[in-house]
This record gives C-alpha cells, structure tokens and sequence, in this order.
C-alpha cells in the first residue's frame, strides 16, 4: 500500500472513529432510549423522573398559547375519559401545522416532576372526510353575508396555496372559490383552533362547519376533505 492510500485509510478510520463516538456519546448524555409510557404513568411515577420518556395523549383544549417560547400545553390520556390524567409539556421545536386542541399527540423528552421537556412532537391527526352536498361554495356564502352571518353554516372550497398556518394565528388557511384563484378571486379566511386533519394543503377541497363573522372571517368548528376526492 502506497503512502497515499495509508493516509487516505487512516483518514477514514479517524472520521468513522469519530462518528461511532459521537453516537454513543449522545446515547448516553441522553440516558439511552426513550420509554415508551402512558401519560398516567409518566406523571406519577417516581422512578421515572430525569429519565426520557415518549408519550402520547390528546393536546388540552385551551392549554397552550402558541406565543409563548417554549411553548407550553397538556396532554390527557387518549384512552381515558372525562377526568383522564394529564401532564404538562414544554416544548422549543417547530410546531407542526396539524396541532391545536384535541390533536392526538406523541412527545419525547426528559421527564422531571409533572413535566415533559420535549426534543420531539409528532401529531397523529387522520385524514378527514365529509360531503360537500348542502354545503355552499365560497361564492354563494360570500354573495349571502347579510342573511348567514352569524348563523351555523357550511362552505365547502379550495385551500388556497402558501395559506396554511399553524394553530394561533388569526388565520389557520384561505380558501377560494376555485382551484386556482383568478384575477379577482372569491376567497374566505379561516380560523380554526382544533387539529388540522391530514390532507389539508395546497388546493385540497374542503368542507367546513361553523359560522361567518361580521369582519369576514369563517370561524370553524370542523374541518375535513371532500369525500368526493377520496380515493
């Protein structure tokens, strides 16, 4: 072996030297793998506490505030009923846009008293589907604001593209009349404050319960695909 290809040998060596060490090194400063646990156990259990944990459980309808950095929320045991146990999640990560109240939600992190410090979220939100029949396209609720405002209703539309934005914002998504907005688009902003199922993106056909308000804004209470696009 010429001296080239020791240097080049060792070189390698070195760098996969390296890796190895920095995996172990993370293993360990991160206590291992993560126990997989229920919400119950992880906010009682003593011997749990420092250790990394992954739970799931359904986000608390009203527990989190999306301004807050880290963010904060609960989580109640999915299986549960009424008075499921909870415990509370910090959390310094990118939200996903299918997050908001009631979302099933899976959290991985270092347990300390009644907390979970979370490195990882991950929502497990289903699509969602229901018929468009009855409910009124963009244009037809736009054209009868005076006599629906306030009132329950349904529109159905296209979710307009780059318009999807997570739970907290003033406005969750756009939809317009079309699929493809024109020069002068029909469009309807969306507040919703619930998980988003999957499915909903650029251009996907949805159906939406709730009201109109008097600024223009369709506050939701459901949200879910076309079935006429399920395949």
């Amino acid at each position: 072996m010429n001296k080239r290809a020791r240097n080049r040998l060792i070189g390698v060596t070195v760098i996969i030297l390296i890796a190895i060490g920095a995996i172990i090194f993370g293993s360990a400063s991160m206590g291992g793998a993560s126990k997989n646990t229920t919400v119950a156990i992880a906010a009682t259990d003593a011997s749990l506490i420092g250790k990394y944990v992954q739970v799931a459980g359904n986000v608390v309808a009203g527990s989190w505030d999306k301004r807050t950095n880290p963010m904060k929320f609960t989580i109640a045991d999915e299986k549960a009923g009424a008075n499921a146990p909870t415990i509370k999640v910090v959390y310094n990560g990118t939200v996903p846009t299918t997050f908001g109240d009631g979302t099933p939600t899976i959290v991985t992190g270092k347990l300390a008293s009644g907390t979970i410090d979370a490195t990882t979220l991950i929502t497990k939100c289903p699509s969602k589907y229901s018929s468009a029949t009855g409910a009124l396209p963009v244009a037809d609720l736009l054209a009868k604001k005076a006599t629906v405002t306030g009132q329950p209703s349904e529109v159905t539309g296209y979710v307009v593209a780059g318009s999807v934005r997570a739970a907290g914002e003033p406005v969750r998504f756009v939809i317009s009349s079309t699929p493809t907005a024109g020069p002068e688009p029909q469009v309807l902003s969306i507040h919703f404050e619930a998980g988003l199922p999957q499915g909903i993106t650029d251009g996907a056909k949805v159906v939406i319960g709730g009201s109109l308000g008097a600024d223009g804004t369709y506050t939701a209470t459901s949200v879910a695909l076309d079935s006429a696009t399920k395949k």
